[in-house]
């Protein structure tokens, strides 16, 4: 009798993929060296984004839970080591470490409910226009760190190339149309389920938002004898972590609509 061939499961296949991620994580972390050093701030220090974000919320929409708590934990006790505030590492690795871990863990629901990524995808633009038009408008600075470890001190020391330039406030007007037209392609022509990344995101955001609140009333006084106005950091952490996240959502949904 001929006998059956039995297919084997290709054993190599998970192999590969777990070598991918790790190669994938490596890289995105060795980026936050120099996406660290580039940002964007205004002159009432309401907001301060650097590129590094965006970065690791997409690692960890794409690669998952682990890789984007390791992006988000190294990364950015890399970068504020790096920029000079030793300060912020505890906070900066504990909130950005969960949060890559949430969201990770979030946009990896087998079964995500349509309605609600639907009502996430329209806060997330609603909170990215307001926060844009009424904190990144006007006179904005991009600004490049040219001097490592200098922390608040680099504007004075001249370790800072800063470029000006004018936001009006319709800017954030067509980039929320940008937004809501690409969501929108994504779902049409994939499928809806992609806009649950907007709900994962939005639980990295409130993440990342609370345990800096809770670190700078409880821990920064007591550890560094820093006083911090943890209430008006309150709307600079939600900002760029809102704004972040919309980039990263952005990115995500056109990777995922180029795809096969």
């Amino acid at each position: 009798m001929a006998g059956k061939h039995a297919h084997l499961p290709n054993m190599s296949q998970p192999r590969k993929t777990r070598l991918e991620k790790l190669l994938a994580t490596a890289a995105s972390i060795i980026a936050f060296t120099f996406t660290c050093r580039l940002s964007i701030f205004t002159q009432n220090s309401l907001g301060l984004f650097t590129f590094s974000e965006p970065l690791f919320m997409l690692s960890a929409l794409l690669l998952g839970p682990i890789p984007g708590m390791l992006v988000g934990g190294i990364g950015f006790t890399l970068s504020n080591f790096l920029l000079g505030y030793p300060h912020y590492i505890i906070a900066s690795s504990m909130a950005n470490a969960s949060a890559g871990f949430l969201i990770g863990k979030f946009n990896q629901t087998k079964q995500p409910h349509q309605l609600i990524g639907i009502a996430s995808t329209m806060i997330l633009i609603f909170l990215s226009t307001l926060i844009g038009t009424t904190i990144y408008v006007g006179q904005v600075y991009i600004g490049f760190t040219k001097k490592l470890f200098m922390g608040e001190e680099v504007m004075k020391a001249g370790g800072l190339y800063a470029y000006r330039l004018y936001v009006p406030p319709w800017f954030w007007i067509t980039f929320a149309a940008l937004t809501a037209t690409i969501s929108i392609l994504t779902s049409l022509r994939k499928s809806p389920k992609h806009l649950w990344a907007t709900t994962s995101l939005l639980v990295g955001c409130m993440t990342i938002t609370t345990v800096f609140f809770l670190y700078e009333v409880i821990l920064i006084p007591t550890l560094f004898n820093i006083k911090v106005d943890a209430a008006t950091n309150i709307i600079v952490n939600l900002g760029h972590s809102i704004i972040s996240a919309t980039i990263a959502a952005i990115t995500y949904w056109l990777i995922k609509w180029f795809s096969r």
